[in-house]
């Protein structure tokens, strides 16, 4: 295996370092940045501590908001780990920022924060140092808050070229194990077949409109990888799936998870209760089949890739032979001919380990 360190300086993160116990309930991406920037191999004990402090006092959640915003008005500005996004007011002209977990959407931001970090208009996970301003007016209105300056969790621009350039240092095998390691794995673990169905899980987070199935038994890693990838991926745990989430609110017109993120993944699709599940059936075919989709007086295109997991029961190391046919555990509505016509690959989640 070539020297990954040498090839991608600055965006290797020593994997094995960031599986700690006491952090599994914060993202694995917001873990991985802070253990890589902050910890040092020879004093990581120490370092770790302060990145477990720095979690606790700083990761904006909705229990810990009201908190959090008195310590940015009691000091006058305090740093969040936090999903900031950013929107265009038309009517008035100006670029707020907002960070849903403390419920602030009318925070100020710079032209030069936006100039610098773009994707911030679709939403980017990072350090927010956000700052506090009694006298701030806008529109009549008191409107404390600034976004003074951002640190994203992730590459900010991303170079196909450069990916490409970078890819023929490695041969086959050896690019397909170093992708498999991307997401934390050990090759060596796994059979080629099995590395390949990683691989192809990836494949969503990285192009539009691929659509896919893996049906495989509990704790083969089905869900695990998409809740941590990516922040541009949202998962929809069985519950209840409405059109107003998935599309557009009728409504308001606002456009839901589809088009507003780079996969939506459906976990325990068989558990998944759609309202109105033909209409929503028969929107999703046209989405998947052209990239957009109109309902009522709004016509709405998207780039998210669909991944539908679920648990099939297993024998051994193949399917039950009590299933007629592999597609047997999805909800009866969806093992419509036409919707599966739209379905691009099956991930035979019963040969992972």
């Amino acid at each position: 295996m070539p020297n990954v360190r040498e090839i991608f300086s600055g965006k290797v993160v020593e994997k094995r370092r960031t599986r700690i116990q006491d952090l599994q309930e914060f993202p694995r991406y917001v873990v991985e940045y802070l253990v890589d920037n902050y910890c040092n191999e020879e004093t990581f004990d120490q370092d770790l501590a302060q990145v477990k402090k720095k979690l606790l006092e700083n990761y904006a959640t909705p229990s810990e908001a009201e908190k959090l915003k008195y310590h940015i008005r009691q000091k006058g500005n305090h740093s969040l780990i936090a999903r900031v996004e950013v929107r265009l007011d038309p009517s008035e002209d100006k670029y707020w920022a907002s960070i849903s977990s403390i419920g602030e959407r009318y925070i100020h931001i710079s032209d030069r924060l936006l100039e610098r970090y773009p994707r911030l208009l679709g939403g980017m996970w990072g350090i927010a140092e956000i700052g506090y301003d009694p006298t701030e007016v806008f529109g009549g209105k008191i409107r404390p808050f600034r976004l003074l300056d951002f640190t994203p969790f992730q590459v900010v621009r991303i170079s196909l070229n450069e990916l490409i350039e970078k890819r023929s240092h490695f041969l086959r095998n050896e690019w397909i194990d170093f992708l498999v390691s991307t997401v934390g794995l050990n090759p060596e673990a796994y059979t080629l077949k099995q590395k390949l169905i990683i691989v192809l899980r990836l494949v969503p987070l990285a192009e539009r409109f691929v659509n896919l199935i893996e049906l495989g038994p509990r704790e083969t890693g089905k869900s695990y990888m998409y809740k941590n990838m990516s922040y541009y991926v949202t998962m929809l745990s069985g519950g209840r799936a409405t059109r107003a989430s998935l599309f557009v609110h009728l409504g308001t017109g606002k456009p839901g998870v589809i088009a507003n993120f780079d996969a939506v993944v459906f976990d325990e699709i068989a558990h998944t209760d759609f309202t109105d599940p033909q209409t929503t059936v028969s929107i999703f075919k046209d989405y998947m089949e052209y990239g957009s989709f109109a309902v009522g007086k709004h016509s709405v295109k998207g780039e998210a890739s669909v991944v539908m997991t679920g648990n099939i029961d297993v024998m051994g190391n193949r399917p039950h032979q009590k299933y007629s046919h592999l597609l047997e555990p999805l909800p009866e509505i969806l093992q419509d001919v036409a919707f599966l016509d739209r379905v691009h690959g099956y991930l035979p989640g019963w040969e992972m380990p």
